[in-house]
């Protein structure tokens, strides 16, 4: 896990990730939003970012999400996966019922234009945990409500840590039919 982290550091360094202007973007790793009054959220991997405005080496980004508590921000109104948690007094935009906005500004070296690029070495961990002692099932043939019973019942066989655990169910619901990730399934 720690040789992964240190793979992305590097290749974010280099500048190899790069945002080319696209309107939508991933983190490509978590990262940190501030707002303009320098309240802070953190936002994990594969969030899909709307890029308002591009400024050199940040980007002044809003992330759409539900909020149902004071320091979460879920991906759908199931409330199956956090894509960021907040500040207590940062700022959000309230849209209908619990759906929010949050706005501000990050380091662009965070995001990348393709999505399933931050999702690379997550789902060769996949495929070498879940094909030990069976075929692997296609990412977005389950729900994130499926993807969280299937794993509870695996995660033993594999042996899986806390850390690797929670790595590889937010890659699974992540890239789950109803995910962050749209694609045809």
């Amino acid at each position: 896990m720690k040789n992964l982290l240190k793979k992305v550091a590097i290749i974010a360094s280099l500048g190899i990730i790069s945002l080319v202007n696209a309107s939508e973007s991933f983190m490509f790793q978590d990262g940190v939003l501030t707002s303009n009054d320098g309240k802070i959220a953190k936002l994990f991997v594969g969030v899909p970012v709307s890029v308002k405005k591009d400024m050199d080496k940040k980007a002044e980004v809003t992330i759409k999400g539900f909020r149902f508590d004071d320091n979460n921000i879920y991906s759908s109104e199931g409330k199956e996966l956090i894509i960021a948690t907040i500040d207590s007094d940062f700022k959000v935009t309230k849209k209908a019922n619990n759906e929010v906005e949050l706005n501000g500004i990050i380091d662009k070296e965070f995001l990348t234009a393709i999505s399933a690029e931050p999702w690379e070495e997550h789902e060769e961990f996949y495929f070498e945990m879940c094909t030990q002692c069976h075929a692997a099932p296609k990412v977005g043939h389950h729900s994130m409500m499926e993807w969280s019973a299937i794993f509870d019942t695996m995660k033993g066989f594999a042996k899986l840590d806390v850390e690797e655990s929670s790595y590889l169910i937010r890659y699974l619901k992540s890239n789950a039919k109803d995910g962050l990730i749209k694609v045809e399934h």
